[in-house]
């Protein structure tokens, strides 16, 4: 399967960058729910978690040369520690879009890099349920047992895994 890639786009150009995009790949935005009250009823309303961070599966270079062509000044997301754009596995992504069908109020995107995190935690392999596969660090944050794990350079703490069986990773 093909690789995924991500890029952050203002607000103002979203829109236009999302349908631009939804002609050529296959896309992916997280969305939280956000409940507001609208004349004296409460209403639904899907929101991206991260305003202007979409996901886009194909090969690097054709995605590049494609945002090159058709939204000028947008750049895929690099890696930090070698400089090219960021790529995350199919098997990772497909694990993420899961969890986040399934409840994306259990999954945060952290502002640090992993490193922040593991520090003093050992590694740790899921070997059960959704998550079976995924390594990552387990710590606690706000009184919730959590998995620390990166894609693509992007730090994410998925919640409730208490019920998970785990093992070590020397």
């Amino acid at each position: 399967m093909l690789s995924w890639c991500y890029i952050y786009v203002r607000n103002s150009r979203l829109k236009n960058v999302l349908h631009s995009l939804e002609q050529k790949f296959n896309i992916f935005v997280h969305k939280t729910v956000n409940y507001k009250k609208v004349k004296k009823r409460i209403v639904k309303e899907d929101v991206p978690t991260i305003s202007g961070l979409i996901f886009i599966q194909g090969e690097a270079t054709q995605i590049q040369s494609y945002l090159n062509e058709h939204c000028l000044g947008i750049y895929l997301v690099k890696d930090r520690s070698n400089g090219q754009p960021a790529v995350i596995r199919d098997k990772s992504m497909q694990t993420f879009i899961r969890m986040s069908q399934i409840s994306p109020f259990r999954m945060r995107l952290m502002p640090h890099p992993i490193d922040y995190y593991s520090s003093g935690h050992p590694l740790v392999k899921i070997t059960s349920g959704i998550l079976e596969g995924v390594e990552g660090y387990q710590i606690r944050i706000s009184r919730d047992k959590c998995l620390i794990t990166t894609m693509g350079g992007l730090t994410i703490a998925i919640g409730g895994v208490s019920k998970e069986n785990f093992e070590n990773i020397e």
